[in-house]
């Protein structure tokens, strides 16, 4: 009987962790590409953020690479649609292309 509610338990537990909706990464950018970052912004609506606000997505995406990048400016985005056709539905997820100003 222990093994049966270990096992719920387990099962209860672990998909929590496979979950990454509404995650927040900043990744610097491949070479020779037009932008310095690539900011994954959320994709779940917050108090004073909505996803389908394009200027709500640009300044968190801002927020996320301050610390590296100063004078950053949004260069464009991506919005990859991760919905299985009539077996999930889910929002897509928001890339936002990030460039530092560079000295002249």
């Amino acid at each position: 009987m222990a093994r049966f509610w270990a096992a719920i338990l387990l099962l209860a537990v672990l998909p929590g962790w496979t979950d990454t909706r509404g995650m927040v990464r900043v990744d610097a950018a491949s070479p020779g590409k037009p932008y310095d970052f690539v900011a994954h912004v959320r994709n779940i609506p917050d108090i004073k953020y909505n996803p389908l606000v394009r200027g709500d997505r640009n300044r968190m995406a801002l927020h996320l690479v301050r610390g590296e990048c100063r004078r950053g400016r949004v260069v464009g985005e991506d919005i990859v649609n991760t919905e299985i056709y009539g077996i999930t539905s889910s929002l897509p997820d928001y890339v936002v292309l990030v460039s530092c100003a560079r000295p002249r």
